[in-house]
Parts: C-alpha cells; structure tokens; sequence
C-alpha cells in the first residue's frame, strides 16, 4: 500500500484516535485532525493531504457536506466520506453536492477504512494522470515553492528527497547550489517525475539516474553533489537492472 498524506476531519476525539492509529500503522502520514470547517479548510490551505477523510457531522453550523464542497473548490482531492447515519436523505444530500471517492457507515472495521482508502486513491490516480497528460509530456512542471510557483525544468533534477516528516520534499538540482522547498508529499509529486529517468528508490529518495556517477558499498554518488545516498537493500537489485551494470566474471 502507498503511503498517503491523510487529512482526518472528525469531531469526535475518540473517533479520530482510532482512525489515525489504524492509518498511522498502515503506513500512511496524518497531516491534521480538524473538527469544524474552518479548521478543516484551514488544514488543506497550510498543507494540500493525498486524501481527505470526512465526517458529516461535525462542530459549528457547517457540516462536512460544506466542507467537502469547499476543499473541492480549492483542490481536486479524493473525499471519503465517515458518517454514523444510514438514511438515504443523507446520502443524496452528500450525492447531489459532490461526489466522494468513498462511503463509510460508522461504525466500520479498520479493515474497512484501509482498504476504502487504499481504492480512493487508486481509483483517483488515474484521474490524475489524465489532467496533468499535457505537463507530464514536457520537460517542465511548476511547483508550490514559498508563496507562489517556480518552474522546474525536470531534467535538470538530480534527486527528490522527503524532509518535515514527509509532508514536504527537497528538489536538488544540478545547476543550483541549494535546493528548492515543495509543500508536496512523494506520493503526489511522483507521478510528474516518472520513469524512464526517476526512479523511487525509497519511500523517502526518488532519483534521476541520469546524474549517478558512481556506486559503492550500498551507496550512490549523484552528479555535481557531495553527499553519499544510501541505497536500501531491498531496492539495490533493482536499481542494478536499470541502470545496466556490468559485473565481472566470478573467480573460481
């Protein structure tokens, strides 16, 4: 299962607890528990989450109908929806307004949850794929960097790796001397930075095997760059086939 980054927008404490600690040891990334629309819409503004999971009823005069419609506005992002009512008016009311990637009635089994999430995301990719067809076709895509968006000339990037507890990435490229700070999670910046060139070595370090130079006891010399990358064990053989190493004849 792919490691998300998941905004969790329940007011019950209890309920979100669980939720998180059913994610968390699935592998996924917690970006924020909000408990009222301001604070969900508020969590997406600061940090833009993989996915969304959404209660309906939750503290204030909006309910999380409003607040999916609202992120929706801000960023196409896949909504499942947790809701402990089983009447259909409530349904078509969350129907008519958008259209969630998931259903839940509470209560559901963590069994549930993971694999409701894990089919939101996967049902969503595709999607993605479709929209950015254009930008992933050239050599550019603009980024979140600061305040505004910087274009990133993607033959140019050496090396992606993960900082702030996933949440953000480092883009190290080969011809600036530090690198750029991009508020997006792996999982979301690596369908732009695809194969044949990048490759995710690691949950944490995805790269363009066009800048190795040199590769030595379990790690990596990257171009024009002074720190060794360590090369995990389970992704090492891989890593060889791709890039076409030749090894000498075993001695007898």
């Amino acid at each position: 299962m792919q490691q998300l980054n998941v905004l969790i927008v329940e007011d019950d404490v209890l309920t979100a607890t669980d939720i998180r600690k059913t994610l968390e040891k699935a592998g996924h990334q917690i970006t924020a528990v909000a408990r009222s629309f301001r604070e969900a819409v508020s969590a997406v503004d600061r940090q833009i989450p993989d996915i969304v999971l959404l209660d309906i009823v939750l503290s204030g005069s909006l309910d999380g109908v409003a607040v999916g419609k609202e992120i929706l506005l801000r960023e196409q992002i896949p909504i499942v929806v947790l809701t402990g009512s089983t009447e259909e008016e409530t349904y078509q009311r969350v129907k008519e307004t958008f259209i969630p990637s998931g259903y839940l009635t509470k209560p559901f089994r963590p069994l549930d949850l993971r694999r409701s999430v894990d089919l939101a995301w996967q049902n969503f990719r595709p999607q993605l794929s479709s929209a950015g067809s254009a930008a992933l076709s050239e050599d550019s895509v603009f980024l979140p960097v600061e305040k505004g968006f910087e274009k990133i000339v993607k033959s140019e990037v050496t090396y992606i790796s993960t900082q702030k507890g996933m949440h953000s990435v480092h883009i190290f490229e080969i011809y600036k001397k530090q690198p750029r700070l991009v508020q997006l999670s792996m999982g979301h910046l690596e369908q732009y930075f695809s194969l044949p060139n990048f490759y995710r070595l690691s949950r944490s370090l995805l790269i363009n095997l066009n800048y190795i130079e040199r590769i030595e006891s379990g790690q990596i010399k990257i171009q024009d760059e002074r720190t060794l990358l360590t090369i995990p064990e389970a992704g090492r053989p891989e890593l060889m086939k791709r890039l076409a190493v030749v090894r000498g004849p075993k001695k007898s």
